[in-house]
């Protein structure tokens, strides 16, 4: 760590940087959050990239948004020098990068911004004059507390729970008949860990819909077949979403749900941070497990394959528990849905 003062004006600038998936940026909201209860007058700005600025729209905690078109997390040198000037041209007092990588630190480093403050990550903390330790492939700690972690040479007391403002333009993405609670069932996920098996999504719509509860499967673009399949063998006729490039979009059709369902995902944590009750189909990766990306809502819950040890990599059908995922029935899913409906259902 240099010996660098984080003294810094009333009305201080910030620059907050998070440039991964959509998870990753909801589960860094309460940073923001947390600085404008601590430092109502600072000016803070969000650099994050184009597919989730729609996330930092609107809120009272954030007073710009500059983003760039990326494929991942990294600045494209193509994009890097205009970035640069825009980021000079405002005069940040203060940046805090919550997960960093080499063209992010080196930016706000040739930018001048006085306090850099970020984790000791490889090269990248060369760039930042207040490097904190972290552990977070250790997987003891939520990232969204190793995010806040970073706010400490700030001495800005935490706000721990992500929020997201339900939107009012909502009403017309699902149908929603009186007196039926709409759960959303959401099977896909980014790879990163195994999923649950698309034959046990099927038949949680199938389970849920014969309970006088009515069903919305949601997807990504991408995810169209996979939610046909899971749609097709249920036998039933769920509500569709299949989601644009407007992350405004998937935010208001997740606002309409009475309690979400999917394994850790982007949408988890959007449907967490909006206040609808949250089911979550979890892997026991150790960087993947519930303690680290679990959802935070006080009607949210994590389910786990039930007797399975912990374990650093998924080896497939060489592990002795494989396939692990299917150790969660469906019926303690269902369980799970219909204790968070508030309506009456025939459990």
């Amino acid at each position: 760590m240099h010996n660098k003062s984080t003294d810094l004006p009333e009305n201080a600038r910030a620059l907050i940087v998070r440039t991964d998936r959509i998870g990753d940026v909801v589960l860094s909201l309460p940073v923001f959050t947390s600085i404008a209860r601590a430092f109502p007058k600072w000016r803070v700005t969000a650099l994050t990239r184009d597919y989730t600025r729609g996330l930092f729209s609107g809120r009272g905690d954030v007073d710009d948004i500059i983003s760039f078109d990326s494929g991942s997390s990294h600045i494209p040198w193509g994009v890097f020098f205009k970035l640069l000037k825009k980021i000079k041209d405002q005069e940040f007092d203060v940046a805090i990068v919550l997960y960093s990588n080499f063209s992010v630190a080196l930016l706000l480093a040739m930018a001048r911004i006085p306090v850099r403050i970020g984790p000791a990550t490889k090269l990248a903390q060369l760039f930042l004059t207040y490097r904190i330790t972290q552990r977070r492939s250790k997987g003891e700690r939520h990232e969204a507390d190793h995010n806040l972690d970073l706010l400490a040479p700030l001495n800005i007391p935490p706000v721990k729970q992500a929020s997201i403002a339900r939107p009012d333009n909502a009403k017309n993405i699902f149908i929603k008949q009186s007196g039926r609670p709409l759960v959303g069932i959401h099977p896909g996920c980014g790879g990163s860990s195994p999923n649950w098996p698309e034959t046990y999504y099927s038949d949680l719509i199938q389970e849920i819909s014969a309970s006088g509860v009515d069903v919305a499967v949601t997807g990504a673009d991408h995810e169209r077949e996979m939610v046909e399949r899971i749609v097709g063998r249920s036998g039933c006729k769920p509500q569709i979403y299949i989601g644009s490039d407007k992350i405004e979009e998937l935010i208001g059709a997740l606002a309409l749900l009475d309690v979400f369902v999917g394994p850790s995902t982007g949408p988890l944590h959007i449907a967490s941070a909006l206040g609808v009750p949250v089911v979550g189909i979890y892997s026991p990766i150790l960087v993947c497990l519930p303690q680290r990306w679990g959802p935070r809502g006080k009607n949210d819950t994590a389910i786990t394959p039930p007797g399975v040890p912990v374990c650093h990599r998924c080896v497939g059908d060489k592990c002795p528990h494989w396939d692990c995922m299917e150790k969660i029935g469906v019926k303690r899913v269902k369980g799970a849905i219909l204790s968070r409906i508030k309506s009456p259902v025939n459990l």
